[in-house]
């Protein structure tokens, strides 16, 4: 079997998918929880822990490609990266270890693979209009998918670990009603004229990222898996209320939520909440597709009607 694989360093963690040439088949997930986002707002720069932290993490990864035959193995950076200082030291350790370089993109393009990973999802086969959201720590894509076309992609500096820093203050206590309010006002302020006024009525609203997985996670831990991939919003306001009264201990004792998590969910269920009400979305429908999956279509050539 002949396969390719992508390494998506993210803000929060690196995944690797390694994908069936042939046929497009996901045949192996993998990731690992390494933070590359700094516990602070303002400058981006990998600590010399961080940095080899992260590298080394990506070198497990490609052993994991490169057990399975894979070739080309791609290494993509997003928006942590893209922002990152001394990515260029990054670079170099990474191609130390594994012998391959940086592919770092843009915001825009980002959303366009994430665009692509995501119409390539058999289970969303059938629907002809997607309006689509990739939450990740650094940044969030906003999509729009009409057919095999995207007619919208952009990305805003909104990830979860940003904003936990930025207007949360790293949240190790309970959020409050102001602390929430404001919290809205300013991701409204950037989305408000973005997102089309109940787009949910024309199309299907799918969500992308690991605050969507979480929240699957989540429900699965108390017996409600999603059925057919649905994430019910009045399970996620539900989830929102109860851990914006927790301080980060407390969140601790929630079932199915990760350890490395815990921290940036106050901001990942507010956003989420707010992106229902602009969008009028009842649920989410979830798909663990995305970016990655994107750079692996555009590797086989299958990607120039998105990129249209």
């Amino acid at each position: 079997m002949s396969t390719s694989a992508v390494v998506d360093i993210g803000s929060n963690s690196i995944k690797v998918s390694v994908l069936d040439r042939l046929t497009g088949r996901e045949v192996l997930r993998a990731s690992e929880s390494v933070r590359l986002f700094p516990a602070a707002a303002g400058e981006i720069i990998l600590s010399a822990e961080v940095l080899e932290a992260g590298a080394q993490a990506v070198a497990r990864l490609v052993a994991t490609a490169r057990g399975q035959k894979a070739d080309p193995i791609v290494l993509l950076g997003t928006s942590a990266l893209r922002e990152c200082v001394n990515r260029m030291d990054f670079d170099a350790r990474l191609r130390a270890l594994t012998g391959i370089g940086l592919t770092v993109v843009s915001g825009e393009v980002e959303a366009r693979l994430a665009a692509d990973g995501i119409r390539s999802d058999p289970a969303l086969a059938g629907y002809q209009h997607l309006f689509a959201f990739d939450l990740g720590g650094g940044s969030l894509e906003v999509m729009e998918i009409r057919g095999q076309r995207c007619t919208l992609a952009r990305s805003f500096p909104l990830g979860s670990v940003r904003l936990t820093h930025s207007l949360l203050e790293g949240a190790p206590g309970p959020i409050s009603e102001p602390a929430q309010f404001a919290f809205r006002y300013e991701v409204l302020k950037t989305l408000g004229e973005v997102i089309p006024a109940q787009v949910a009525e024309r199309a299907l609203i799918v969500g992308a990222g690991g605050a969507f997985a979480v929240v699957a996670l989540y429900l699965e831990a108390l017996g409600e898996p999603p059925v057919g991939g649905r994430l019910p919003l009045l399970r996620i306001r539900e989830l929102k209320d109860k851990i914006c009264r927790l301080t980060a201990d407390e969140r601790r004792t929630l079932p199915g939520i990760p350890a490395d998590r815990v921290d940036i969910m106050p901001a990942a269920l507010l956003t989420l909440c707010i992106l229902a009400d602009l969008t009028g979305a009842d649920a989410f429908q979830l798909t663990h597709r995305g970016v990655r999956h994107g750079m692996a279509q555009l590797l086989l050539g299958e990607s120039g009607k998105l990129f249209s």
